[in-house]
């Protein structure tokens, strides 16, 4: 990914190996995949959220969630306390899952029919498998970050991906906002040896002048864009109409060109 490179066209495309490609070097914002879920499915996930065991991060906009994301333990928390955690997760995910329908591995076998090498949950030599397909509510908004595991995540398996995905689908959208905004900036930070920057709450001034991309949530779709580059969400309007209920994780492209996926 150069640090400079424009966007082929500030646009949504479709899911091809093609495009697939062109969003993990940076050369187009997003893939947009409409009718990934029905809406049937979407109704069930939903309720099923409301008997789950749903936790909170207190931060400036409040963000309920089911299952973990790595970075929570890039700050004092040890990879044997990560890994310990994931079964509590995957426990959590499982509950939503077995009442609706499996999202994560529904993206893993559509992604591995377009893809000429293995798409799979990552995994930690001694350790095993990390979690993916962590489920949140964010509709008061998500403040500008990033996420690149080569950044985020020294000293583990996932910070050899040479690109990194996010990628989203959302169950329930609201009435209104909850629009993401990506920016064509790739996070570059400068690294103290292998402490993991700060990358929550980025300074406005690292997406000065960049092309900026918006996309806005639909229900059943899936959208995809690189989460190297600087993105955040507004809050969601007409709260009548539902949140911004989605699950989603990283994808990472490997050495190997592997893609991992990973929470």
């Amino acid at each position: 990914m150069t640090e400079q490179q424009r966007w082929d066209a500030p646009a949504e495309y479709p899911l091809t190996r093609e495009n697939l490609v062109a969003l993990l070097d940076n050369r187009i914002p997003a893939i947009r995949i409409p009718g990934f879920a029905r809406a049937e499915e979407c109704a069930a996930f939903r309720k099923a959220m409301e008997t789950a065991n749903v936790k909170h991060y207190h931060i400036a906009n409040p963000v309920q969630y089911i299952g973990m994301a790595q970075v929570e333990y890039r700050w004092g928390g040890s990879k044997e306390e990560y890994f310990r955690d994931v079964r509590q997760a995957y426990e959590d995910q499982a509950y939503v899952f077995r009442n609706s329908f499996d999202p994560v591995r529904r993206l893993i076998d559509l992604l591995g029919e377009l893809w000429p090498h293995p798409v799979e949950i990552a995994s930690e030599p001694g350790y095993g498998e990390y979690f993916a397909g962590i489920i949140r509510i964010a509709s008061k908004g998500i403040d500008l970050h990033a996420d690149y595991a080569p950044f985020n995540t020294p000293g583990y398996t996932i910070e050899h991906v040479n690109a990194q995905l996010g990628w989203n689908l959302f169950v329930e959208a609201p009435g209104a906002g909850g629009i993401t905004s990506v920016h064509n900036a790739p996070w570059s930070p400068v690294m103290d040896g292998d402490k993991p920057p700060q990358s929550y709450g980025l300074a406005r001034g690292i997406v000065a002048g960049a092309q900026v991309f918006r996309y806005a949530p639909a229900q059943g779709e899936v959208v995809l864009f690189n989460s190297r580059n600087p993105h955040e969400v507004s809050a969601g309007e007409g709260e009548e109409a539902g949140g911004r209920l989605q699950v989603g994780s990283f994808i990472g492209r490997m050495p190997d060109e592997r893609l991992v996926l990973w929470a």
